[in-house]
């Protein structure tokens, strides 16, 4: 497993605000659990990962419209040519090709969330670039969003994470020499995307390439670039696994679809004081018990706090008998105009903490089976808390793993 790396495609811990250093963490226990709803991590299997129990269908509908596209699908910018061709054994081959200024873009009609997608592309080493667009949005002139880069330039970055329209390069292969070795120009190269929720993951011919948490974007189109100037690419046998869109709950003062048990009862009150809707704590103290577990499995707790004064521990697990992680986040969090952030991003394969884009070093080691959550607030607190969000796992996702667990538990896959 790669390094998960932050900002800018850097190592995380290059990225790491300095500040946060002086935060406080405390493994309180790395006892691994054996619940049943969730294996030791290192007993789970890494050379058959979870996601390869998704069932995948092809990516193109059988119909095709009016302008032989895909039923439903369009072309964004351009102008290109996109055209399907039959080749070796009948296997169909889309044909994107154009010397236009602009970039086109063959999009998908329909919104995905969380997936995995494979396909096979061929793009000569003289064949200009192109790549894939994920959770982007789309209208006539342009999409904006991530992509999923093909470069069969010297420079060798396919599999790496752009984000077009906005911010550039997120995770290039800049350090990574096995990676861009990976993809062969002038042969077909396979590609496989796995998005589940902030975190985006690519593989070039089975050699993994990017490992990357984001939060801007947890949903939206797929498209395929023919990018301006002169560019000839093909693609074949793309298929993709639809994990569903993600389910939010939330519990703040405009919603509560998320239970949140407060203790005193008046220990929260609306506040007055701040642009963003939100909850100020009492300065007794006040101490918060999130109802629904973090599950082992794929899965997001966000807390959006704006904390002036004192400071908030958070609590994963049971940190009396373990496996338990307490870590303390002081004051300033947020400010007046942007409430702050922190997010515990859960996986099969661990758990990492972000407050704002930075990951909390030392972080979560050891943590197996489901997790539960409280906050607490000490006395003599100024802090506001904004919402707390839990995104689970989706169904697919879900069923996927149990699959996967029973496969490793009756010896049929390798561990």
């Amino acid at each position: 497993m790669k390094e998960i790396s932050g900002k800018s495609g850097r190592s995380i811990l290059e990225d790491m605000n300095p500040l946060l250093q002086a935060i406080f963490c405390l493994l309180v226990s790395t006892t691994p659990s054996h619940d049943a709803a969730g294996a030791d991590l290192e007993e789970q299997p890494e050379a058959t990962p979870w996601w390869t129990f998704v069932e995948t269908k092809p990516l193109f509908p059988p119909e095709k419209g009016p302008d032989g596209m895909p039923m439903g699908w369009w072309v964004s910018g351009g102008p290109a040519n996109y055209v399907f061709e039959k080749g070796p054994e009948d296997v169909e081959i889309l044909h994107g090709s154009g010397d236009s200024p602009r970039n086109a873009f063959l999009v998908d009609p329909v919104v995905t969330g969380d997936f995995r997608l494979d396909f096979e592309v061929l793009i000569e080493r003289g064949g200009g670039n192109s790549g894939v667009q994920i959770r982007s949005r789309a209208d006539e002139d342009r999409m904006v969003g991530y992509q999923i880069e093909i470069d069969p330039s010297p420079r060798s970055w396919s599999g790496g994470l752009y984000d077009e329209g906005r911010r550039g390069w997120i995770a290039s292969l800049a350090d990574d020499i096995g990676a861009r070795d990976a993809f062969v120009p002038g042969k077909w190269n396979r590609f496989v995307i796995l998005a589940v929720g902030p975190r985006i993951r690519t593989w070039i011919n089975d050699v993994p390439a990017v490992d990357h948490i984001d939060f801007a974007d947890r949903s939206g189109r797929i498209g395929l670039q023919v990018h301006g100037g002169r560019c000839e690419v093909r693609w074949r046998n793309l298929v993709l696994a639809d994990l569903g869109l993600r389910e939010r709950r939330v519990f703040g003062p405009d919603q509560a679809t998320l239970g949140v048990e407060v203790m005193p009862a008046n220990g929260l009150t609306r506040s007055v004081t701040t642009s963003e809707p939100g909850f100020d704590f009492s300065g007794n103290g006040v101490d918060l018990e999130v109802n629904e577990i973090i599950p082992d499995a794929p899965s997001i707790l966000e807390i959006t706090a704006t904390v002036r004064r004192g400071s908030l521990r958070i609590s994963l697990g049971n940190t009396d008998r373990g496996p338990g992680y307490l870590f303390t986040i002081p004051a300033p969090l947020g400010s007046a105009d942007r409430p702050g952030a922190i997010r515990i991003i859960r996986d099969v394969d661990g758990t990492t903490v972000f407050v704002d884009d930075d990951p909390l070093v030392p972080g979560p080691v050891g943590l197996a089976g489901p997790l539960e959550v409280s906050i607490e607030a000490g006395r003599g607190i100024e802090a506001t808390l904004h919402r707390i969000e839990m995104e689970p796992p989706t169904v697919a996702e879900s069923e996927a793993i149990e699959r996967w667990r029973s496969a490793a538990k009756s010896g049929m896959i390798d561990d």
